[in-house]
């Protein structure tokens, strides 16, 4: 079985970009009708390096293995994937592709079903939803067709060559290409997988009459309030036919009287229609769904019924905004790959629905399938959950940025192929009420192909918008897309006065790149897009990691989530496909809770101690929910008391879609509680009453939380109790011994460094490993393109202590004993460091305050990665608990999604395990730590700032036993309004516990080769720098960096449950 190109000495159909398909069948609507027959399952598979090489004769044992169908070769042990971001990982020079061009030869057998044959006869198709990258097919021995354009489907008409009689076997044959000329259009970020991957059917149709497609159309009035179903009909009838169109609503009532239709032997019928009166209306907020039946009649035999899910809305461009039935729109999205971490881009449906379901239950209202129609079961759920699609070409030539000269997108040979793939698109997927916008593809600059491809979609769909983003004149866009601009960019954009900008909306097809730890400074885009109209939102890249689960290899059953490289492939761009809001097995990860926060449809606000609710909804009001206020005190110890706790319900005639209206004022309630304490907090949270179909009434929606003050808080610093006995102090070979009946300390005079440190019997530090001023954090994926190379370059991860002098002695009056350390700290090679004095201050209780005071000199670097004590801990103590923002790992411009609280979690659940490690599971806002044995015998700390204290920070005022003392005035403290510029007034410290040093980090380059340290690694930091998204965007925001500046500040460390 040969390609027929080949025979007749011409380019073979995979290296032919004018032949993109041969027999197949236009592209029509997804449906299944009620003859289908599923193929997937174990088919026969014998792997080639080339479509050249002989292919088996014989079906002997040896020659053929088994395969699963769907699946990808390089998934179940033929070759390997491959990842690359948009190089082609073969030679430039399209259409051809290499002579090694691994080949699968797949095959398996079928029977026709013996109650098919009770109708009459039928016209049989196979249909592929997916193959990668081209193949041709054979039935029986007889060249069917071939089919090219790896994520779209083909179906091919077998009627004459299959045997359909009872019993009768089929053999079906399907050579598949690795490469084809396909694959110069097909360069997405992703893995190069080669297969079957999408399930394949036979299906058949009455050859007397049946229906091929149809288009349905809800159109709106100018009110859009009654509506018009329009339809076109694509048939095959050989004799007088009725078609029949049923509306039922969701309790399966009939919304209007059937309508029916005569037809004769026509193959077209356009734009029949009737009306609908007042139908609830489809939105993502509200995604109200019909059920459309039509039903092919002739002489009283039904021969076919289609149902069809329907949504009355209507997108346009209006006043330059996208409208979705009269009001503006703001996109909260994401994009999203077909992955899953076993079966690549062979995603199981319910994999599928569970994406959807988290986008939901995260606050996510949009996704753009990037960058290719994904599964087509995507936009059927979207239908019913309510998201809005971005539904794009299987297009990308993102790697012929080398040779320019040959812009596949300007090529007039390839426009052909460039306007299928926007057909496949738009035929498949046009009955979906979610689809609102189409994508002309990704990444494949701009061209006349472009033009043309809008051009055609305006013509035959005009019901939706179009979009594309790489021609930023935007002849061949409805929307002035962009992505991964920073925020002033895209403000300066909103404000602009170009026109482009004024007639079309403008929205980041992708921003907030969210690879490894981060992306910080969402709440800044959110911002933008809440307060410039022009602004529609956009979609954060992506969704999810795109690691492939693999065996470590040395017999011990381990296993890690993949990355390019990992198989051997060359080139590669590494761990750059790992760079989602969820893990490689698609739970959530930092980024996802955050971004849930972020895109919360319900924002507070306080205006005269009253909080001001704002509904962020386009279309719902928010009489569905109910709220729970609950204000709580946390105490110095760390006991959590809740003072009061109600729930109430919301009027629904005030809280309407953009409404902003008053809760409370909660006077009564508050000011018979005494609010002196400076740690008594408001919590609001927003719950439906009722279960949705994608979360449980008691999911969490919203929430904000606020600090009570009131005129009689006191601010001050505890002080550090004077000794009420005297301390042994000896020098013995240059290390000093400070102890007393509880407790001893051991300092290197010589090294300036505390070596042990005990308390009753109990090591509360590694020995040799006490707390010592540390500067470097492990490079995150979003510092490593900017940030780490400034670092590095000025050798912060080098950072070396130089003692000048060290002086002990007994302070007077107090007694207290005192450790002053004069230091420099600086890399070597470069001129700069820092000019440091640390003063250890030692009471007779054995609890140590280390106050640091250190001055930049010289030529330092602008921004620094963190700044604070680290140390190391007994291995065993596994358990950190803290009052500050929890329960997840939070950053300065990560950190809206953290709660305050009292929060308890095991050392291993503090990390966050990156596919790449780097560094994580920082605590932002803290106010006091602990870190302890499962007996809750440890160490706790706390971190001062300077000579003063703010209300934020403070551990401590003036006591109050009587919780019941009434405070007349009060005032609400937004926490995420307090200022964060680096000075004094910051609330709270920052710390992390981990397994893992910072270089263990670095030199990791996945999970499983991280070794651990002797003890558990603990850091108090005053400061520490924000994460951004450099990695393929904005670096950190100017306010989020950790500026280089003088730092003075105390840490105070106690022994706790001994």
């Amino acid at each position: 079985m040969v390609d027929m190109a080949l025979a007749r000495g011409e380019r073979p159909d995979y290296m032919n970009e004018r032949i993109f398909c041969r027999n197949r069948l236009p592209p029509r609507a997804y449906f299944l009708p009620a003859q289908t027959l599923l193929l997937s399952g174990k088919w026969r598979f014998h792997y080639a390096s080339s479509p050249l090489d002989p292919e088996p004769i014989s079906h002997k044992a040896g020659v053929w293995s088994m395969i699963d169908v769907p699946g990808h070769w390089q998934l179940q042990g033929y070759g390997h994937p491959h990842y690359t971001n948009f190089d082609y990982p073969f030679p430039c020079n399209p259409p051809y592709v290499p002579s090694e061009n691994p080949t699968g030869l797949y095959e398996t057998d079928f029977s026709v079903p013996s109650h098919w044959h009770t109708n009459g006869g039928f016209e049989y198709r196979l249909r592929f939803e997916g193959v990668d990258s081209a193949y041709h097919v054979w039935v029986n021995g007889e060249g069917i067709g071939y089919g090219q354009g790896s994520r779209n489907a083909s179906e091919f008409d077998i009627s004459e060559y299959i045997r359909s009689g009872d019993g009768e076997k089929n053999t079906l044959r399907v050579k598949v290409y690795q490469w084809s000329d396909g694959s110069y259009i097909e360069d997405q970020d992703m893995w190069w997988l080669s297969g079957i991957f999408r399930d394949v059917y036979l299906i058949a149709f009455p050859k007397k009459a049946h229906i091929e497609d149809y288009f349905i159309r809800t159109e709106l009035d100018d009110n859009y309030k009654d509506a018009e179903i329009k339809f076109t009909v694509w048939g095959h009838f050989t004799c007088a036919v009725k078609v029949t169109m049923s509306l039922y609503d969701v309790n399966g009532q009939q919304k209007v009287s059937p309508q029916s239709w005569d037809l004769r032997s026509y193959a077209i019928v356009h734009d029949n229609g009737f009306k609908v009166s007042t139908p609830s209306k489809w939105t993502a907020e509200n995604p109200h769904l019909y059920t459309l039946t039509i039903i092919l009649s002739a002489d009283e035999e039904v021969l076919q019924e289609i149902t069809q899910p329907i949504g009355f809305r209507k997108v346009e461009l209006k006043d330059g905004l996208v409208h979705v039935n009269g009001r503006p729109i703001l996109f909260k999205g994401v994009n999203r790959h077909d992955h899953h971490p076993r079966f690549g881009r062979a995603v199981p449906i319910e994999f599928i629905k569970k994406d959807l379901l988290l986008m939901k239950q995260h606050n996510v209202n949009a996704v753009r399938c990037s960058h290719y129609p994904n599964h087509p079961s995507l936009v059927s759920f979207a239908n019913s959950i309510g998201l809005y699609v971005m539904d794009e070409a299987d297009l990308e030539c993102h790697g012929m940025g080398v040779d320019m000269a040959h812009n596949l997108s300007n090529n007039p040979t390839w426009k052909a192929s460039y306007l299928d793939r926007m057909h496949q698109l738009v035929q498949r997927d046009k009955n979906n009420p979610s689809v609102i916008i189409w994508s002309l593809g990704n990444e494949s600059y701009s061209g006349e192909n472009h033009v043309e491809m809008y051009k055609w979609a305006k013509r035959f769909d005009s019901t939706r918008l179009v979009h594309y983003e790489g021609d930023h004149a935007y002849a061949a866009s409805d929307i002035c897309s962009s992505m991964y601009n920073s925020v002033d960019d895209i403000v300066s954009m909103a404000s602009s006065d170009e026109q482009k900008y004024k007639e079309k909306p403008i929205l980041l097809q992708e921003y907030g790149h969210a690879m490894g730890n981060g992306p910080g400074a969402l709440q800044e885009y959110q911002d933008a897009f809440y307060k410039y109209r022009r602004l529609q939102g956009g979609f954060i890249w992506e969704w999810a990691n795109h690691g492939l689960l693999k065996q470590v290899g040395d017999g011990s059953g381990r296993a890690f989530y993949a990355y390019g490289g990992d198989f051997g492939d060359e080139p590669n761009d590494k761990n750059f496909v790992c760079d989602g809001l969820c893990t490689s097995d698609h739970l959530p990860g930092p980024g996802l809770v955050e971004l849930k926060k972020v895109y919360e449809p319900i924002t507070v606000t306080m205006k005269n101690n009253a909080l001001i609710v704002r509904n962020q909804y386009d279309f719902i009001s928010l009489k569905d929910l109910q709220y729970t206020w609950t204000i709580s005190r946390f105490s110095p110890d760390g006991e959590e008391r809740q003072l009061v706790s109600q729930t109430e319900n919301i009027i629904g005639d005030i809280s309407g879609p953009g409404s902003e209206f008053a809760i409370g004022p909660f006077d009564q309630s508050i000011t018979k509680w005494d609010l002196s304490h400076p740690e008594t907090w408001l919590n609001i949270a927003f719950r439906p009453q009722s279960k949705l179909p994608w979360a449980e009434c008691g999911h969490e929606i919203a929430w904000a939380d606020f600090r009570l003050d009131n005129d009689q808080l006191v601010i001050r610093k505890p002080p550090i109790e004077p000794n009420s006995s005297s301390l042994r102090v000896s020098e013995l070979d240059g290390v000093l011994h400070i102890g007393a009946s509880d407790f001893a300390i051991a300092f290197d005079l010589i090294r300036a460094k505390m070596l042990t440190w005990s308390y009753r019997g109990v090591e509360l530090i590694c020995e040799d490993a006490g707390p010592r001023l540390s500067f470097w954090r492990a490079p995150t994926d979003n510092d490593k393109p900017r940030a780490a190379n400034t670092w590095r370059g000025w050798g912060l991860h080098r950072m070396r202590q130089q003692v000048r002098d060290v002086h002990y002695g007994h302070v007077e009056d107090s007694g207290l004993f005192e450790i002053v350390v004069q230091s420099y700290n600086a890399p070597p090679v470069i001129a700069w460091g820092f000019e440091t004095i640390t003063t250890y201050t030692i009471p007779s209780n054995g609890k140590i305050s280390i106050h640091v005071s250190a001055k930049p000199t010289g030529n330092p670097p602008s921004i620094l990665p963190r700044i604070g004590l680290e140390m190391m801990l007994p291995l065993d103590w596994t358990t950190a608990q803290w009052f500050g923002l929890g329960p997840g790992q939070t950053y300065r411009d990560m950190k809206q999604a953290g709660k305050i609280g009292v929060w308890k979690r095991d050392v291993d659940d503090m990390m966050v395990d990156y596919d790449m490690p780097q560094e994580n599971g920082n605590r932002a806002e803290t106010r006091w730590v602990k870190v302890t044995d499962e007996r809750g015998i440890g160490i706790k700390a706390i971190l001062e700032r300077g000579t003063s204290q703010s209300t934020a920070s403070a551990q401590h005022s003036k006591s109050s036993s009587a919780d019941t003392r009434a405070s007349d005035t009060w005032q609400l403290v937004d926490r995420l309004k307090e200022n964060i510029d680096g000075s004094s007034g910051r609330p709270g410290f920052d710390f992390a516990v981990s397994r893992y040093t910072a270089e263990d980090l670095n030199q990791a380059q996945h999970p499983y080769e991280l070794k651990g340290s002797d003890g558990i690694i603990f850091r108090i930091d005053d400061d520490h720098h924000g994460l951004g998204s450099a990695s393929c965007g904005p670096d950190t925001l100017e306010r989020h960096q950790l500026k280089m500046r003088e730092f003075d500040f105390t840490v105070r460390l106690g022994a706790t449950g001994s």
